[in-house]
């Protein structure tokens, strides 16, 4: 043991269980249990660092047998990928898969980082890919420059799935050239956990400039592709380029900088996700790039950009009744229906109103809508006409057909002018009536008990002065007449 604390410069509180068990293999390592991995066997390594940077607390090595993690080590040298290294130190449960405590690490030549295994969707998703050098292609969906760890950030999707892939250098000279490639990626594994030690992402980690590849690039010019319908994103198509970007034309109703843009043509709404920060205004004209994916009910447009292209009028809300909103033929469109307010709540800054329509009761909400009043002057009881887009909410029981309804739907409303009082409730409704009138019988009740009070004090307080007089010396009996003196 004093031997292995001087080679390997011991830490504090990790010192292996048996020394009569050496682990040579990161294979050895990775098939320990949480629990064995706890017993801090000892470790000498022999591999290639595929991944090395502190700034992202990534410290990856491979050998002939499989990847693995390394901890921290006070004077751990600056490691390049390719390097040979020799590592001594201990096994440790890590945060997700098992890992090496390294007490030592050696570089001790240079060589090639090992080849990439190909890998599919399933393969990522299972976990079992952590720490190992692996390659799988997809298409490009956003590009951006993280300042603090001063990497490029690519967002990827595989099979419907996204990946964060974090690379030094693009194979292009603008980042935005990149999107809606379709690429090859080489690189490490990095699994993103919980304290639980579950999965929730995973980030692929490129150790050189030839880790990113493209094999389809993306249109020169994205905006000279050809417009599409709103109503035709998801629809059969013999062929298609699916996962692909696609152009929309319509006229902007809401926008929200940085999270949402809604547009509507003659026939349909769309709900366009971005992050792009321009504000556009009701009524402007806009064409939009986007990727297309399933939405609650309608398709939605994801990492959306656009551009204004012209000025126009605010498209007139679809004058609708309940049924024809349950059809769902106007999801994501501006709507308008009349309604009666049953409740107002304020969470945060978002205010929302139970609106009820026939039997019927709908939320409509008002997104952010700061320190003003916003529905706070809208009283329960009054008659309005909401004006607002319609998200259909489908619930579990849909089927083919005209029959169907929508198990329900929410309006968001884009000010406090959406919503327009058409009949304030009675001064005196029935509520207040009987909440005044029950003070006024609480308020009487206890002024009635009050002068039984008094009386009985009154009562009390007489008895005290008649038993009081009659105890003074000359005091006249009350059930006798007065004394007359005698004459002499």
């Amino acid at each position: 043991m004093v031997g292995f604390c001087c080679l390997g410069g011991w830490h504090p509180g990790i010192a292996a269980e048996s020394t009569d068990r050496i682990l040579t293999t990161a294979a050895a390592v990775r098939s320990l249990s949480p629990a064995e991995a706890e017993r801090h066997y000892p470790v000498k390594l022999h591999g290639v660092v595929t991944f090395y940077d502190e700034t992202i607390f990534s410290r990856f090595v491979q050998d002939e047998t499989a990847g693995i993690y390394l901890g921290e080590l006070t004077n751990m040298p600056a490691l390049l990928p390719g390097q040979v290294v020799e590592v001594e130190g201990v096994t440790g449960p890590g945060e997700y898969a098992p890992v090496v405590v390294p007490t030592a690490v050696k570089v001790v030549g240079e060589g090639e980082i090992p080849a990439a295994k190909p890998v599919s969707f399933e393969d990522l998703v299972s976990g079992h890919e952590d720490s190992q050098m692996v390659e799988f292609g997809g298409i490009v969906r956003a590009v951006r420059f993280e300042k603090q760890s001063k990497y490029f950030v690519v967002d990827l999707v595989m099979g419907g799935e996204r990946f964060t892939v974090y690379a030094k250098q693009l194979p292009v000279d603008q980042a935005n050239a990149l999107v809606d490639s379709t690429v090859k990626v080489r690189g490490v594994g990095s699994t993103m956990f919980n304290h639980q030690r579950q999965m929730f992402g995973i980030r692929l980690l490129v150790p050189k400039a030839d880790g990113l590849v493209i094999e389809e690039p993306a249109p020169a010019n994205s905006y000279d592709l050809p417009v599409q319908n709103i109503n035709s994103l998801l629809q059969f198509a013999p062929q298609g380029t699916l996962g692909h970007r696609v152009k929309m034309k319509g006229t902007v109703v809401y926008c929200e900088p940085g999270s949402a843009v809604f547009i509507q043509d003659e026939n349909a709404g769309l709900h366009c996700q971005t992050m792009q920060r321009d504000v556009v205004q009701r009524g402007d004209q806009v064409e939009v790039l986007g990727f297309p994916a399933k939405g609650e009910y309608s398709p939605i447009l994801e990492d959306v950009i656009y551009r204004k292209v012209g000025v126009g009028t605010e498209p007139k809300a679809d004058a609708v009744d309940l049924n024809e909103v349950l059809t769902g033929a106007h999801d994501c469109r501006l709507v308008q229906l009349q309604a009666k307010v049953l409740e107002r709540v304020q969470r945060g800054v978002n205010q929302f109103l139970l609106l009820q329509t026939g039997d019927f009761t709908f939320r409509a909400y008002l997104p952010q809508s700061g320190s003003g009043d916003g529905l706070a002057a809208t009283r329960n009881g009054s008659e309005v006409m909401a004006t607002g887009i319609c998200i259909i909410e489908r619930g579990n029981n849909w089927q083919a057909g005209k029959q169907w309804r929508a198990a329900s739907f929410r309006l968001l409303l884009r000010s406090p002018k959406d919503v327009v009082v058409l009949q304030s409730p009675p001064a005196w409704t029935l509520p207040d009536g009987l909440w005044i009138a029950g003070a006024f019988g609480v308020v009487a009740l206890g002024a009635l008990s009050w002068v039984i009070v008094l009386k009985k004090e009154l009562r009390q307080q007489t008895s005290m002065m008649q038993k009081a007089s009659l105890a003074q010396p000359g005091a006249a009996s009350p059930d006798c007449s007065p004394t007359h003196p005698t004459k002499a």
